[in-house]
């Protein structure tokens, strides 16, 4: 597939914000890619893991993401842990990934958003191959939880996502929008909120 073709299909995807983000620091460039649907998400034929995305070996059932985010993905508390103040979820229903919900900081707009990217079954493998030096930005393997996963962000000061990979064809994505704190790099703070997604999604099974 050609570059520019991966770059058209990420593009059909990308998450709009209807609002700017407010408060310390400046405006993201753009906007982060909805978790897996990014560059391409391969023919729909193919069967994960594709595209040098790594096998899940000990995966969750896919029944751990039949709910909402906004109700199984992070409790009260874990929203406080991450944004540092106590937020509600809103569902998004116009992310075509998956079930979605955001919590949000009124006063200053930075945002946990969590997807559940049950829609097209690509599991991790849709934030696969890896980015190129040529396109810039941030793209790190991560082990979220004991899961594979992949943080990518175009702007690794001000936004940042973290797609997990629960199965060969589940996953779930988390993305941070603002600063929180002093940090300078907002991809190791998603990977910490993603962190306790995982656990709640755990705990939901047993595991």
């Amino acid at each position: 597939m050609t570059r520019l073709a991966r770059s058209a299909g990420g593009l059909s995807v990308m998450l709009l914000f209807a609002t700017v983000v407010a408060g310390c620091g400046p405006a993201p460039v753009s906007p982060p890619p909805s978790p897996t649907t990014t560059r391409t998400i391969g023919p729909l034929s193919q069967v994960p893991p594709y595209a040098g995305a790594p096998a899940v070996r000990d995966p969750l059932p896919s029944a751990v993401l039949a709910g909402h985010p906004c109700a199984t993905a992070l409790t009260p508390p874990q929203v406080t842990q991450v944004l540092r103040i106590e937020a509600i979820g809103s569902p998004d229903r116009t992310e075509p990934a998956g079930p979605t919900c955001q919590w949000e900081d009124p006063v200053t707009a930075r945002t946990v958003r969590v997807v559940y990217a049950t829609t097209y079954r690509q599991g991790l493998s849709a934030v696969y191959p890896s980015r190129s030096a040529e396109e810039g930005g941030v793209w790190r393997e991560l082990t979220v939880g004991g899961f594979p996963a992949v943080a990518t962000t175009q702007d690794a000061q001000w936004y940042c996502t973290v797609t997990v990979g629960l199965a060969d064809d589940a996953a779930v994505g988390v993305s941070l929008i603002g600063r929180v704190g002093d940090t300078r790099d907002v991809c190791a703070a998603t990977g910490k909120a993603a962190e306790l997604v995982v656990t709640s999604l755990r705990k939901q099974v047993g595991r």
